[in-house]
């Protein structure tokens, strides 16, 4: 028996158009993407145009049909985590922009201080020290020393009335904070220090995280804030 070959005619036209893309690498771009209705016409050209004494096998249809609304449902669901991410993004963005204005304590040595306010701080020791000295400076020099006669391991929180040695009110600005004490083999031992400063601007990072620029001019991640004030 002879080979069936079918006759090309006009019938054909989606069908040798769709081979055609499928050797042409310009137009299989991304951005040609096949959906489930495209699928749906190439396999109906497929199966009037096949050869009767070779038909297709119809499971096969069916199996990549599956796949292809699997397929689409899956891209589906993708935007709409894509969407419901962009909006979690964007809500915490307005959240992080409320802060702005508003007092933030994080690790450093650089503070905003308010004259005639106290400015708090804390101490942070992972070992018990004795004579702890706390030295409050600005761009001149020296303004103020603290003495504390021991604090435990741990946190300690310090006042500064915002007076210099000589109880002179010291004006608004950035201030530095350094302390020290003795530890238990009378060695000199920093201390870590936890500042307020006032948040002036809120950042977005291209990964969706947050940095906020404060007063002392420090830029500082959202998630190293440890307390917010008014």
């Amino acid at each position: 028996m002879a080979d069936y070959f079918p006759d090309i005619t006009t019938g054909n036209a989606d069908y040798l158009e769709a081979m055609q893309q499928a050797s042409n690498p310009s137009s299989s771009a991304p951005s040609n993407v096949m959906g489930q209705a495209d699928f749906l016409r190439l396999l109906t050209t497929q199966l009037q145009n096949q050869d009767p004494s070779k038909p297709m096998d119809p499971t096969a249809f069916v199996t990549d049909l599956t796949q292809m609304s699997q397929l689409e449902a899956t891209t589906n669901m993708n935007d709409s985590i894509l969407a419901m991410t962009q909006s979690f993004q964007n809500l915490q963005t307005m959240q992080a922009a409320s802060i702005i204005g508003k007092n933030v304590q994080v690790s450093g040595e650089d503070f905003s201080h308010v004259q005639d306010q106290t400015s708090q701080f804390r101490l942070n020791s992972d070992s018990a020290l004795t004579d702890v000295t706390i030295v409050v400076s600005d761009d001149n020099g020296v303004v103020k020393e603290l003495s504390i006669p021991s604090m435990q391991a741990g946190e300690k929180t310090v006042d500064w009335n915002g007076l210099d040695n000589v109880d002179v009110s010291k004006p608004s600005g950035v201030y530095s904070l350094t302390a020290y004490g003795t530890n238990a083999d009378g060695d000199l031992q920093s201390i870590d220090t936890v500042v307020a400063s006032r948040v002036n601007s809120v950042g977005v990072n291209s990964d969706g995280t947050m940095t906020l620029t404060l007063a002392t001019g420090e830029r500082v991640a959202m998630d190293t804030v440890r307390e917010i004030s008014g």
